[in-house]
């Protein structure tokens, strides 16, 4: 990237703060909805650009843990539903279902903190609108 651009998830949430104080509060009814929906949109965007490189390692790092092998996540999860489906792994592993509970709290983290309560939220763009996208 040029180094005169600003990163993605900067100039995403410039349009979706533009967006929210000056178009928002000017409009009604299903054009509102519109808007906060895709305000809504642009948070996950921005959550995924600034979450997603790490929960992506860090699930790697369990996964090859879980599974002894290294790959793409699609080829370690679908190495790990194999592992639990030929029992090789048990459904109640410690390690497996710590690395569950991780997965889906990166998961909601970026998708919709208000979803995971205060304590495990840390949610880098906003999580003040309940509800928000």
């Amino acid at each position: 990237m040029p180094l005169s651009l600003s990163p993605a998830a900067d100039m995403l949430a410039t349009i979706r703060d533009y967006l929210e104080t000056e178009v928002l509060p000017g409009l009604r009814d299903d054009k509102w909805f519109n808007v906060k929906v895709s305000c809504n949109m642009l948070a996950v965007i921005e959550r995924e650009l600034r979450l997603g490189p790490g929960a992506d390692a860090e699930g790697a790092a369990r996964l090859a843990a879980l599974t002894g092998m290294h790959g793409t996540l699609a080829a370690m999860n679908r190495s790990l539903a194999a592992a639990i489906r030929d029992g090789r792994i048990a459904i109640d592993d410690p390690d497996l279902l710590d690395h569950l509970r991780r997965t889906t709290a990166d998961a909601l983290r970026i998708n919709n903190p208000q979803w995971l309560g205060p304590a495990t939220r840390t949610d880098p763009v906003r999580t003040s609108d309940a509800g928000s996208g």
